[in-house]
């Protein structure tokens, strides 16, 4: 929660992902791969799987790479559009030569996949943007899954405020969803002017599937946007590790048997030290502590069930003195504690021939005591989810999938000043259910069709709605198609706005309409999009009243957003290089909240630019990266002034650095990690309040304030500029498993970089 935070769990996120023994053994792998004619495959990836060596197989299909670990691996062949080929060998030194036929499949999508507003990272589909340590090498993300989605095309990071905005939404409305079920708390709790993060580890998922708009009729209550996020299956070994910093202690253990894996991890973290050699600008009346701990348990309960669980607890303190605008008046002061429980199971299995089922359920608790001013804000939010969904491959190319979900959610908030006998209290119980259907299906080998429908129902506003979706793709050439998609999304409004409005407000409404067109090799990927958004039914504030204290809601607001996007990723054109490059225009309006008028919100800036580099230097086992991100001028409402939001903010300007080493301490496989945020050190504004001489905040619904009678406070980050370093130690077990893959009709685990790019 403060500068630093941001990285602090770079090392125990890697720890996750990477294991390996001492860097001793050097085995040579060669071979060659081809399809089922015996023709050769060139660009195919070949990877051991948890470690950086790899390659790609070159024009006569030939292979040959250099593996520095030792003990039983996975050894993994993949090519656009066929089966994945993936095989247990054993790496002690002695060369190994390898020939591997590739079968062509049709029901993944080889001709034509379905991807309208969804950029994919995961082993079930082929448009691969993002892998985990796509994620954690990712310079200025930090290790968090929303810093590195931050740089895609229309997603955009608003330092004071919580979530992830997309294409002109609020954080709000961008929904985080694990195996199936919708995460309340996916982020830390916030604290004014301090950028959150994710709570989870990008490691602990085989897959990252980010969807800017029309997605699937699975899922729900999320206006503009859905991350899924389906959890790893079984793993491939026992392993240790251990991660160090100056502000963060950390460390897990891994078991694995031949049905059953478990493993816990406590961290510990305090960040005085970095407060106190760092500048900030923020006075911290307490650094943030904290305290977590989590735990997995995988059985595979028949040849291709498997049934997983998921649990975390994070306990988290922290305070902040803000100065008063007013010189000659007192501070005041906020503190934080935050505790938040999380836990969620599924169980997968093979049903005959054509059925699976998933079922899941999850529970979650966070409590936040905040103290501001002496005034209790303190809230808690307790929710409890199952849900449980059926596919069924009627024909080759027709897959049906249906199922429900249920969700119970209670909110409570508190409004109190100590010392008087009085406080605000509000609750609300929310009993929420839905059903939906699905079908994907091939026309043609060059088209392919998504057709849904969800319906649901809220008991706390009285109401259903019914939400049709559709999604077209149809492929223009060997590497390029055209994708269509619309969908109707529906969302409840914030639990804090039911306590006080329920009898006036219902479902928030998004229509989604989205055209995109993308090129997609292995190596390179070129996609233009663009969308129309129109809102209705936003939730609409009326203004204080002055002499009640009183604050109404409705149903009456709405707004629009629309825009062009631009990415292209290569992997390529640079011996050992990656880097990619997104481009947002979002043309926005909305009335909602205590805005008077429709107008551009001020979390949305019109022009988003993102350039990420990644350089791998194999002799010396490193890596660098460079991001770039510009956000141009985003408004906000200056009372001194006779209209609505006409302020604009600087631009936001931000390059970012970072450094990963791979060696070996005493025969442990370990990673030396070092990162530089806003290493130009760019002014960088939020946003800005305003006061009364008085010290009382100057609420949106002021105008034309005489310049003496406002004082102008910027919002900013608390350092300039962010600093971390640390290592991460990793202890190999030897009692791997002798076949770790996973039943060949089950999802393969998401696949490592390739040596020329981690």
């Amino acid at each position: 929660m403060v500068s630093a935070r941001p990285l602090l769990l770079v090392l125990s996120f890697m720890g996750i992902g990477l294991s390996a023994e001492g860097l001793v053994a050097q085995t040579p792998i060669s071979g060659k791969v081809t399809d089922t004619k015996g023709l050769a495959l060139p660009g195919a990836n070949v990877f051991v799987e948890g470690t950086y060596d790899g390659s790609t197989s070159d024009t006569a299909g030939a292979f040959s790479f250099t593996a520095y670990d030792q003990g039983r691996y996975p050894l993994v062949v993949s090519f656009l559009g066929y089966e994945p080929w993936r095989d247990t060998v054993v790496l002690e030194g002695s060369p190994l030569y390898v020939e591997v036929q590739l079968k062509e499949e049709f029901n993944e999508l080889n001709a034509v996949v379905i991807s309208a507003g969804a950029f994919e990272a995961s082993d079930e589909g082929k448009s691969v943007v993002f892998k985990p340590l796509d994620i954690v090498t990712t310079a200025g993300a930090a290790g968090d899954i929303f810093g590195a989605l931050g740089t895609l095309p229309g997603a955009q990071q608003v330092g004071n405020e919580e979530g992830l905005f997309v294409r002109g939404g609020a954080g709000y409305e961008t929904k985080t969803i694990i195996d199936g079920l919708t995460v309340q708390n996916p982020f830390f709790s916030q604290v004014p002017d301090v950028p959150s993060r994710g709570r989870f580890s990008p490691f602990l998922f085989k897959g990252t599937v980010f969807s800017s708009g029309g997605y699937s009729a699975q899922y729900g209550q999320a206006l503009s946007s859905a991350i899924v996020l389906n959890t790893s299956d079984f793993p491939t070994g026992s392993a240790s590790g251990l991660s160090l910093s100056p502000i963060f202690a950390g460390g897990f253990t891994q078991k694995v048997w031949d049905k059953t894996a478990f493993s816990i991890g406590l961290n510990y973290t305090n960040v005085a030290l970095n407060n106190a050699v760092i500048p900030q600008r923020v006075d911290f009346t307490k650094p943030f502590e904290g305290l977590g701990g989590n735990l997995t348990f995988v059985q595979k309960t028949s040849q291709t069930g498997l049934f997983k669980v998921y649990a975390t607890y994070n306990y988290a303190t922290t305070g902040i003195r803000f100065p008063n605008p007013v010189d000659s008046l007192p501070g005041f002061d906020f503190s934080l504690d935050n505790g938040n429980l999380y836990v969620n199971a599924s169980w997968k299995e093979i049903l005959g021939e054509n059925w699976t089922i998933l079922a899941s359920a999850s529970v979650s608790d966070n409590d936040d005591a905040i103290l501001i001013a002496g005034v209790d804000n303190s809230r808690a939010d307790r929710s409890g989810q199952g849900r449980i969904m059926l596919t069924n491959q009627l024909l080759k190319k027709v897959k049906l999938r249906f199922g429900g979900e249920y969700n119970y959610q209670r909110f409570e908030s508190r409004f109190g000043i100590f010392g008087l006998d009085q406080s605000f209290d509000a609750a609300v119980n929310e009993h929420f259910g839905a059903a939906f259907l699905e079908s994907e299906f091939f026309l043609s080998k060059n088209l392919a069709g998504r057709l849904g429908v969800r319906s649901e129902y809220s008991k706390a506003l009285g109401d259903f709605n019914l939400a049709p979706r559709a999604s077209l793709a149809y492929k223009t050439g060997k590497n390029s198609q055209i994708n269509l998609a619309y969908g109707q999304f529906y969302q409840t409004p914030r639990a804090q706005f039911i306590a006080f409005g329920e009898a006036d407000l219902t479902y928030e409404k998004a229509s989604h309409y989205i055209a995109n067109w993308q090129w997609l090799t292995d190596k390179r990927t070129f996609r233009i999009e663009g969308y129309y958004k129109p809102y209705r039914d936003l939730v609409l504030q009326s203004p204080l009243d002055t002499l009640t204290g009183a604050i109404s809601y409705s149903s009456d607001g709405d707004g629009y957003a629309g825009g062009v996007e631009l990415f292209y990723r290569d992997k390529t054109s640079i011996n050992n290089g990656d880097f990619w490059i997104s481009y947002s225009w979002i043309d926005t309006r909305r009335r909602f909240l205590d805005y008077p008028e429709s107008v551009r919100p001020d979390f949305a800036s019109e022009h988003l630019l993102s350039l990420v580099y990644k350089h791998y230097i194999p002799s010396l086992r490193s890596q660098l990266g460079l991001t770039y991100s510009y956000q141009s001028p985003r408004p906000f409402h200056d009372p001194r002034e006779d209209a609505f939001m006409t302020g604009r903010t600087p631009a936001w300007n931000n390059l970012s650095l970072n450094w990963s080493y791979l060696t070996n301490i005493r025969g442990h496989f370990t990673v030396v990690f070092a990162s530089v945020g806003n290493i130009l050190g760019f002014d960088q504004v939020f946003n800005y309040r305003f006061f009364q001489p008085t010290g009382a905040p100057v609420f949106n619904y002021a105008y034309n304030l005489p310049p003496d009678e406002v004082i102008e406070v910027p919002q900013v980050p608390p350092a300039r500029r962010t600093f971390f370093v640390g290592m991460f130690v990793s202890f190999q077990h030897a009692d791997k498993p002798k076949n770790t893959a996973p039943p060949s009709r089950q999802s393969q685990p998401a696949s490592p970089p390739k040596a020329d790019a981690p």
